[in-house]
């Protein structure tokens, strides 16, 4: 089985339900409660750890509470996951229904790409 491991991800969705719905379908993420010591919290966000950590290191928000508040929390042009192995993270995702990239080498690690519900690109990446 596949390990995946992020220090953090940080991603605005028009629907945070379908949003933690898919991460949780997709990484067997489990949401937790909102650490105290992240930055502005709103109460509409998700916290969401991955399988074998201790802490939360996924942050979902709703689209409107972050434009209403006002705060600056740019869209990422990619998130990054990484995972110890490639080709069966590949392998599982896509047996979970999700679109997956091919594998492709960036010189210095190796990488697939798929999309969330809403169309973020989210990075699956080997470090060496």
């Amino acid at each position: 089985m596949a390990r995946f491991y992020t220090d953090s991800v940080a991603i605005i969705y028009s629907n945070i339900e379908a949003a933690k719905q898919w991460w949780v379908n997709a990484f067997e993420c489990k949401e937790v409660k909102v650490p105290p010591d992240w930055d502005n919290p709103l109460p509409s966000d998700v916290a969401l750890k991955l399988p074998g950590d201790e802490a939360p290191t996924i942050l979902l928000s709703t689209r409107s509470e972050v434009e209403s508040a006002g705060f600056d929390r740019p869209a990422p042009v990619a998130s990054t996951i990484f995972c110890d192995k490639l080709e069966k993270a590949s392998k599982l995702l896509s047996s979970r229904g999700i679109l997956v990239g091919p594998i492709q080498d960036g010189g210095d690690m190796q990488f697939f790409e798929v999309r969330d519900v809403e169309g973020n690109l989210i990075q699956i990446c080997k470090e060496p």
